[in-house]
């Protein structure tokens, strides 16, 4: 008998043995194990028509199954060979898409260091410039170095402010 809570269940229902040997009980666990006939299937399904409401809520199981293998009770139909290429091929399909976000992130990760160095040298070309002119005229100077900064600050502070202030209104505001 399988592991499932049987509570509720009446032992044997006055119309649910049969005389292959079939209460509901006995029913039910060759139905998990999947080896009911069609004539037990249709006295199951009279079972459940004829039985109180009780009966056929205790009785009734929902399970769904997902990812990249079928699931266990399936797998195990096949033969071994055919099972390991299942297996294999899902083991592969992992491998992928580890390797395709690895290269996502690792271009993510190069496409900021190529920012952040093109940054600096127009950082140093700025001040650089603000220096070279700064001797001809403090003030264009000044101006020059003042949005150099300010520039280098907004192209480097503001992404990460707006990535905040998106991720916050994905999840939304605190409950």
């Amino acid at each position: 008998m399988s592991d499932r809570p049987t509570e509720g269940l009446p032992e044997d229902p006055p119309d649910a043995a049969s005389e292959n040997g079939g209460t509901f009980v006995a029913l039910v666990d060759r139905l998990e194990a999947g080896s009911l006939s069609a004539e037990e299937q249709r006295r199951l399904a009279d079972l459940l028509v004829a039985g109180p409401p009780e009966l056929v809520m205790a009785a009734t199981r929902h399970e769904s199954y997902s990812g990249p293998l079928p699931h266990p009770d399936l797998l195990n139909r096949f033969d071994e060979p055919t099972r390991r290429a299942i297996v294999q091929m899902a083991v592969d399909e992992q491998m992928h898409a580890h390797r395709v976000r690895e290269r996502g992130l690792e271009g993510a990760i190069e496409k900021d260091r190529r920012g952040q160095r093109y940054g600096v040298i127009i950082v140093v070309a700025g001040l650089g410039a603000a220096v070279a002119i700064a001797p001809f005229s403090a003030v264009a100077a000044g101006i020059i170095g003042t949005l150099d900064l300010f520039g280098m600050v907004a192209l480097f502070v503001a992404p990460r402010i707006l990535e905040r202030a998106r991720r916050s209104a994905e999840t939304g505001p605190p409950a």
